[in-house]
C-alpha cells in the first residue's frame, strides 16, 4: 500500500470511532432539578419550562415533584404563558390540597387569570378594557376571592384584595359602557338595568353616582317621574357635590342624547 494512505486510513478509522455513540449516564434527579434551577436562575423560562417537564415524566413520584410543579407555575407565568399556568396551578392545588404554599398556587392562579385580559398593546400604551369581554377578570376574581377567604393572613393577601378593588371598578365601568351604548340608542329601559345592575352589585364603586343618573335620565325619558325623583334623590344624599348635578339639583350627563341626536346616532350606527 502507498505510505501516502496510511495516513488517509488512519484519520478514516478515528472518525469512525468518534462517531460511535457513547452510553452518558442519566442524570438524577436532584441533578435534573437543579439544572432547570440554574436555567430559572438564568431567566431561561422556556428551557427550565421543558427541563421542568421532563423532571416531571422522569421522576413522577420523586422528592422534587411538589416543587417541580411550583417552578412550573411560576415559568409559565413569566413568559406570559397564562392558560398554561392556569392549569398548572390547577394540577397542583388538585394534587396537594393540604400544602403549606397553597396559597402562593391559589394567588398565582388568580394573577394568571388576572393577565389574561391584558390585550398586545397594554405593556405599552393605556388602553379602555371597559368594552372587552371581562370574563377572565370575573375568574380572577373569584380566584382571590378564595384565597383572601382561606388564606386571609398569607402575604400575598394583600395584593390579592387590591386586585379585586381593581377588578370590581373594571366590571362596574364594563355594565355603564354598556348602559351609555343603550342609551345612546334610545333602549333606555335596557340603560337603566345595566345602571341598576351597578348600583346594585357594585356599590362601593366610583360607576355608581354615574349610574344614578342613567337611573335619573332613564326613567324621565320613560315618563317615570317618581322613579326617576327617587333615584336622583339617592344620588343627591349620598353624592351631593357631584359633577352630574347642576347648581339646579338637577341631573346633567355630558354625553346623554337629546332627541334629535338620538335618532342620528341610531340612523348613522353612530359614526357622526
Amino acid at each position: 500500500m502507498p505510505r501516502l494512505l496510511w495516513p488517509l486510513l488512519i484519520a478514516l478509522l478515528l472518525g469512525a470511532c468518534a462517531s460511535e455513540p457513547v452510553d452518558q449516564p442519566e442524570r438524577s434527579e436532584a441533578a435534573q432539578y437543579q439544572k432547570a434551577q440554574d436555567s430559572m436562575h438564568s431567566r431561561n423560562f422556556n428551557t427550565a419550562i421543558s427541563q421542568l417537564k421532563e423532571l416531571e415524566a422522569r421522576f413522577p413520584y420523586g422528592i422534587y415533584a411538589q416543587q417541580a410543579q411550583l417552578d412550573l407555575i411560576y415559568a409559565h407565568f413569566r413568559v406570559s404563558e397564562y392558560p398554561e399556568a392556569v392549569a398548572a396551578a390547577k394540577s397542583y392545588i388538585a394534587s396537594y390540597p393540604a400544602s403549606p404554599t397553597l396559597d402562593y398556587a391559589l394567588y398565582m392562579r388568580g394573577l394568571s387569570n388576572f393577565y389574561m385580559n391584558r390585550g398586545i398593546f397594554d405593556s405599552v400604551m393605556s388602553t379602555d378594557k371597559a368594552a372587552r369581554d371581562l370574563s377572565s377578570a370575573r375568574t380572577a376574581f373569584d380566584n382571590f376571592e378564595k384565597l383572601v377567604s382561606r388564606f386571609p393572613n398569607s402575604q400575598y393577601a394583600p395584593d390579592a384584595r387590591s386586585r379585586m378593588v381593581f377588578i370590581r371598578n373594571q366590571l362596574a365601568a364594563h355594565e355603564l359602557y354598556a348602559a351609555r351604548y343603550y342609551a345612546r340608542r334610545g333602549a333606555y329601559l335596557a340603560a337603566i338595568n345595566r345602571a341598576q345592575y351597578v348600583v346594585q352589585h357594585y356599590q362601593q364603586t366610583p360607576q355608581v353616582p354615574e349610574a344614578l343618573a342613567i337611573m335619573v335620565k332613564g326613567y324621565q325619558r320613560l315618563d317615570e317621574p317618581d322613579l326617576a325623583a327617587k333615584s336622583r334623590k339617592i344620588l343627591e344624599a349620598s353624592w351631593p357635590k357631584t359633577q352630574y348635578l347642576n347648581d339646579d339639583g338637577q341631573v346633567e350627563l355630558a354625553w346623554w342624547p337629546d332627541e334629535q341626536n338620538s335618532l342620528l346616532d341610531l340612523l348613522t350606527f353612530d359614526l357622526l
